[in-house]
């Protein structure tokens, strides 16, 4: 895979750019409310040729949830675009930090099970890539490293080929000793202005030998040359990334309309 990510059937560099749509995680309506159109409007409306899917681990157990993320990744597909599993949520009750947040600081041994699953029901479905963990924190690069391996594993016992996703520390942010020596991994940052200015410690420099892409970043109106200096950085070492978030905060549009940053992502797609 080198520095770049590589189009299976072409062999040619793959520039993956597009949004999150969160809302798997946490709604009880089917499809969390996604529908074609919506997802038209993303793709062909946006210019999004990738879109992260987030999603809660207890509920792929059950078999109607793992239908519902087939059916979402499939109308992707007949779109054009690819789709990116991401554990988001361990369950959707256990609150884990202020602000009512249910992101949690490392996997269980559930998530294995899960990556089991899943790796089953995607089994010889192109252009899926599985973000293994969302945002580990507050644990030792080893002890995540260590989870990196297990997770994969899991998932290559099942289906060997399927491309990985291994975000940082801090949050996702910081890729700093996060490497696994194993092939088709992408390293993936979480990049928001509160995290500050250290882009080529944490991501950046790692950009210039394997693929690294940015599964989150985001804003609001008083963040859009913040936003621009980024898209740009991101350009310079070209990084993938989907923004966030076409349903949550900091919001990408309301009602149809772009924000501010929306707009500036929608041009950056286009």
């Amino acid at each position: 895979m080198g520095r770049s990510i590589v189009e299976a059937e072409t062999g040619k560099p793959l520039l993956l750019r597009g949004v999150n749509i969160s809302g798997m995680e946490y709604s009880h309506l089917p499809y969390a409310g996604m529908n074609p159109d919506e997802l038209r409007i993303v793709v062909e409306g946006w210019g999004s040729n990738v879109v992260r899917i987030p999603f809660v681990q207890s509920r792929v157990v059950n078999s109607d949830y793992v239908e519902e993320l087939k059916q979402i990744v499939k109308w992707l597909a007949e779109l054009g675009a690819y789709t990116i599993l991401d554990l988001q949520w361990l369950d959707q009750e256990t609150v884990v930090g202020p602000g009512d947040n249910r992101v949690p600081p490392e996997p269980n041994n559930a998530s294995i099970v899960c990556w089991d699953i899943l790796a089953s029901a995607f089994k010889g479905v192109p252009h899926v890539v599985f973000d293994l963990f969302n945002e580990p924190h507050g644990i030792s690069v080893e002890r995540w490293v260590d989870w990196a391996y297990v997770l994969s594993g899991a998932v290559r016992a099942v289906d060997l080929e399927r491309v990985v996703m291994v975000s940082g520390l801090d949050w996702g942010y910081d890729l700093q000793g996060v490497a696994l020596k194993i092939p088709n991994v992408i390293y993936s940052t979480h990049v928001y202005r509160v995290k500050g200015k250290q882009w080529d410690r944490c991501f950046g420099d790692r950009a210039w030998e394997v693929p690294v892409f940015a599964g989150e970043f985001g804003g609001d109106d008083e963040d859009l040359a913040w936003g621009e200096k980024l898209l740009d950085y991101f350009d310079e070492r070209a990084m993938g990334w989907t923004a966030w978030s076409w349903r949550d905060k900091p919001h990408l549009q309301h009602g149809g309309q772009p924000t501010k940053f929306g707009d500036l992502v929608r041009r950056r797609l286009s």
